[in-house]
């Protein structure tokens, strides 16, 4: 019966639609959804995105829009070009609900339940809060309610350490929050969730993904190691850089800036090892598959487990104004009267969005091969759910039943609100507007400048303590090597020895690149007649600050 079910579903995304790689049905709904896709894609410039869109179990739209990389067009360079509905990207965070899915197989298979205590399964997990260790479930490790601070160890991995290696140095992370306090998005706890698959599993994480998942959905086309991104050689689409630059354009707000990324900026190494929290690549026409398996089938979970999954755990903000909340790995958002839940994904140089509205059963997922806003992809998400409601007070009335094609009839000069422009113009005012750091840096500044460069080179051995004394394993961090070559300082870091070229910034701070991410690193006691050894400490950009590296 579930293989019949898994063949049910593969062929109820077959549609000629699928097989020609395009539909747009005149005069409907999904002329309009196409229209504005474009609209979106020309004002954030985007060079190509890949949509899908499904209605009542019908593919309304899918289509690519746009280029694999910027600077070709599909008339010199031929139509291999061109984005299409099947066209890699990689999904980032929309990875996270894959994890969670496999997790609820296993909780089906009565392997664990989404209460189980981590310290059940894995005995040597560790956390900085002994107590707190004691208490974190499996279901904690989906729904950002640990105490950490948002955001908290994404950039290890970019010195080339493990999975395993991460979750050593949770120890050594203080939580900025109380246990189940607040929602706080991070992805280091994706890689204990992971550790969790495998050991009651006895098969990788990936493993897991391909067989529970990717293979019964027939989503032939995703794969979730880096090493299926670059097996696709030309179906996959090319990472770009997305930014502001400042300037005098557009009334002095400055312009977009996009650039194709290549070589270590891609931080391929790092989505690999991230890969539980947003390593899987996909296509639209698969991942349209995604999610109508979680709105209309549970061939593959028991209803128990799907309705979980989808059901709110926290809220994602303190303001008792906000609608939306957080299930595990989904977004549950009020819209207009109607529930959406979706998940965006955010990795180097790609973005996208996936969900669906159960009471209009409508599901959608956008990829983009730029690291565009948020508010771009929401954008879309909102316009189709307009598109859809026909409960709203909108000027398209709908004539006959909602089921494709749905003829709209549209009021001379009425509109639908313009997501794209609105969220456009909050982006550029947010990028013209005083920040301040969110997690500020506690390593001490010193405005003097090292003048002489030569005191800094030798090998550095990882303190025992960390910067607030606590004992930690050096073993788990190694040593570091700064060099000079040329005038120039190099730093060797990581367990892969990979070497960095050191920029001065100011003060006693150095800048260094490694995988795409820039990190800063102060040194200590270089200044004539200090009698403390010369010393340095890294930001990790979320305060993660495991203590100095002390030359020997």
């Amino acid at each position: 019966m579930r293989k019949f079910l898994s063949i049910l579903l593969a062929s109820f995304l077959s549609v000629t639609a699928f097989s020609q790689g395009t539909a747009v049905y005149p005069d409907s709904v999904s002329v309009h959804i196409s229209e504005f896709a474009e609209q979106v894609m020309e004002q954030w410039k985007i060079p190509g995105m890949s949509l899908a869109v499904a209605h009542k179990g019908d593919i309304v739209l899918l289509e690519g829009y746009g280029v694999k990389k910027l600077g070709q067009n599909v008339r010199r360079n031929g139509t291999d070009a061109a984005v299409t509905p099947q066209t890699v990207f990689h999904i980032g965070s929309m990875t996270k609900a894959f994890t969670a899915a496999v997790l609820a197989s296993l909780v089906d298979q009565g392997l664990l339940s989404w209460n189980t205590p981590v310290k059940e399964i894995l005995p040597d997990f560790d956390w900085a809060d002994d107590n707190v260790e004691a208490l974190i479930q499996v279901q904690d490790l989906l729904t950002h309610r640990t105490g950490l601070v948002a955001q908290v160890g994404t950039y290890i991995p970019n010195l080339g350490y493990s999975r395993e290696d991460i979750i050593r140095m949770l120890r050594y992370i203080e939580p900025m929050y109380e246990y189940d306090e607040r929602f706080a998005y991070n992805n280091i706890t994706f890689l204990v969730a992971a550790a969790v698959i495998e050991r009651l599993s006895g098969a990788s994480w990936e493993e897991n993904v391909t067989r529970r998942i990717l293979e019964p959905l027939g989503m032939t086309s995703s794969r979730p190691d880096i090493q299926g991104y670059i097996d696709a050689g030309p179906i996959a689409s090319t990472a770009h850089y997305f930014g502001h630059r400042k300037g005098s354009a557009n009334g002095g707000r400055g312009s977009i800036a996009v650039s194709p990324l290549g070589g270590e900026d891609r931080a391929l190494e790092w989505v690999d090892v991230i890969g539980p929290a947003g390593s899987i690549s996909s296509t639209a026409e698969d991942m349209i598959r995604w999610v109508e398996f979680h709105r209309a089938d549970n061939f593959l979970l028991s209803p128990g487990s799907m309705a979980y999954l989808h059901s709110p755990q926290i809220k994602v903000s303190r303001d008792t104004s906000d609608t939306r909340h957080y299930g595990l790995c989904w977004y549950i958002e009020n819209h207009d009267g109607l529930d959406l839940i979706y998940h965006t994904g955010t990795t180097w140089g790609f973005t996208g969005i996936c969900g669906w509205i159960p009471e209009l059963e409508v599901s959608f997922a956008l990829l983009c091969n730029s690291e565009v806003s948020e508010r771009a992809r929401k954008a879309m998400m909102y316009r189709i759910a307009d598109l859809y409601n026909p409960g709203r007070s909108h000027p398209y009335g709908y004539s006959g039943t909602i089921k494709h094609p749905v003829t709209l009839q549209i009021a001379d000069g009425d509109t639908l609100r313009d997501w794209s422009t609105d969220g456009l113009e909050a982006w550029y005012k947010y990028q013209n507007s005083s920040r301040r750091r969110a997690v500020p840096c506690t390593i001490e500044y010193s405005s003097t400048k090292p003048s002489d460069l030569g005191k800094l080179v030798g090998v550095y051995r990882k303190a025992s303590i960390t910067a607030d004394g606590k004992p930690i394993n050096t073993d788990v961090f190694g040593d570091a090597e700064i060099s000079m070559k040329k005038g120039r300082l190099y730093i060797t870091i990581g367990p892969k020895g990979w070497t960095h070229h050191l920029e001065h910034s100011r003060g006693n701070i150095f800048l260094f690149t490694s995988e795409g991410h820039t990190f800063p690193i102060y040194f200590h006691n270089y200044t004539p007649g200090s009698k403390s050894s010369v010393s340095f400490e890294i930001d990790f950009n979320y305060n993660e600050n495991f203590g100095p590296w002390i030359k020997k």
